[in-house]
């Protein structure tokens, strides 16, 4: 019965390419491999195949749901999340896209953040804003949406322009695209208005800045 599931699990993962894109003999081994280490229980073991799987070709879904699995059993929340979201990406029809996004679900759960109770489906997404400053007004395409944190709220999957201020910090623009069925988490750190900039660092080898004396009095 395993080898039954991990032969689909190839095959799936090889149909999903098309025909004017055939997968390569090491492509393919190396995705066969992490499968299998990850259904014995080898997590390390896996994550050198997957990562090598996904390199080799990093536009399939395949490596990156189960990077996002073998993420998941090791309690690695963030890459988890990230791993998931990039399967639903690369592939927002794919037949196991339920599986993926629950995966998604849980590993956010995992890492602590806030969820959404009701089911989303294809026509709606959720966004959840924070930033290092409570209180800073989030504005999505144009509409207000309150101070920060921002809970889960409901909005329209796709490309979401952000725009986040707050009175003695320089105000944030950002484009963020929002997947349809599950939660995209937005963290800024915003840089206070009157920040000063960075000194310069020096050249590795150079000697440090002299600061010059203050010049004297000229003698009466």
């Amino acid at each position: 019965m395993r080898s039954a599931v991990l032969s689909f699990g190839v095959v799936a993962f090889a149909a999903g390419l098309g025909a004017a894109q055939p997968v390569s003999a090491r492509l393919t081994k190396e995705f066969q491999a992490g499968v299998d280490a990850y259904r014995l229980g080898k997590y390390d073991e896996a994550r050198a195949h997957l990562d090598k799987a996904q390199a080799i070709d990093p536009k399939l879904p395949g490596p990156h749901r189960f990077l996002a699995a073998v993420a998941q059993a090791q309690h690695r929340w963030s890459d988890c999340i990230a791993e998931a979201r990039r399967a639903l990406q690369l592939n927002p029809h794919s037949k196991e896209i339920a599986e993926t996004r629950k995966l998604h679900d849980d590993c956010r759960t995992g890492d602590g953040r806030p969820g959404y109770r009701d089911e989303l489906g294809d026509g709606a997404a959720i966004a959840v804003v924070t930033t290092n400053v409570t209180g800073a007004t989030v504005r999505i395409a144009g509409l207000r949406y309150g101070g920060t944190p921002v809970d889960p709220r409901l909005i329209k999957p796709g490309t979401l322009e952000l725009d986040i201020e707050k009175l003695g910090y320089k105000p944030a623009h950002l484009t963020v695209e929002a997947l349809p069925g599950v939660v995209t988490d937005v963290a800024v750190a915003l840089e206070p208005a009157d920040a000063k900039p960075a000194p310069p660092t020096p050249a590795p080898g150079a000697s440090p800045p002299v600061k010059s004396a203050p010049a004297k009095p000229a003698a009466k």
